[in-house]
């Protein structure tokens, strides 16, 4: 049996797997940065530069990943915007975020912003909603990390069907549906560039 050509040569094996990831990272449309290096040694990848939004550095992460050969991808890519922004600069900009995938979301959660960390709370039926509403947080200039609190309601509760926030009042129950009776959402996710 003949040993495969990157256990024989290790380096042009590592040279490989760089241009992959530069390649990779290239192509990867939720990735603006062209600050990004890349550094392969034994198959392991260290990734380090500077991207505006937390999504750029976790989809470099995983863009990294997915190449044929890499062992491990540490990522220390720092997440700095070219220019400082408020944190109500920023709670604003990833209310807006949210509010374009309100076809996902029933209800806009909460949103607070301290030193560029988004805490997210609120309430839906299924596990993806809180997953889009995380990566549209993330999607925004200047957010450093997201905390998701959202909870995902258990099948049988009881939820308002004009996404008004609050305890539903005696009225309201007739209006309401249990999370199990409800009706799957669809949507076809779209990438929205920076100007």
């Amino acid at each position: 049996m003949i040993a495969p050509l990157y256990s024989i040569f290790p380096k042009a094996q590592d040279e490989r797997i760089r241009d992959d990831v530069r390649r990779q990272l290239m192509w990867q449309t939720d990735i603006q940065s062209e600050e990004i290096s890349v550094e392969v040694k034994d198959s392991a990848v260290t990734l380090t530069g500077r991207v505006e939004t937390c999504l750029e550095g976790r989809e470099a992460e995983s863009a990294a990943m997915a190449v044929f050969g890499v062992s491990s991808v540490t990522n220390d890519i720092r997440i700095e915007p070219k220019h400082p922004r408020s944190d109500h600069e920023i709670a604003d900009d990833v209310l807006a975020n949210l509010r374009i995938v309100l076809c996902v979301l029933e209800e806009i959660p909460t949103v607070s912003v301290r030193e560029g960390v988004v805490t997210l709370r609120g309430q839906v039926r299924w596990k993806f909603q809180a997953v889009s509403a995380e990566r549209a947080a993330e999607a925004v200039v200047g957010v450093l990390r997201v905390r998701n609190l959202i909870a995902v309601l258990p099948p049988g509760t009881l939820i308002p069907r004009h996404r008004k926030m609050g305890a539903a009042s005696p009225s309201e129950r007739n209006n309401m549906e249990t999370v199990g009776e409800c009706r799957a959402l669809f949507f076809v996710p779209s990438v929205i560039g920076r100007g």
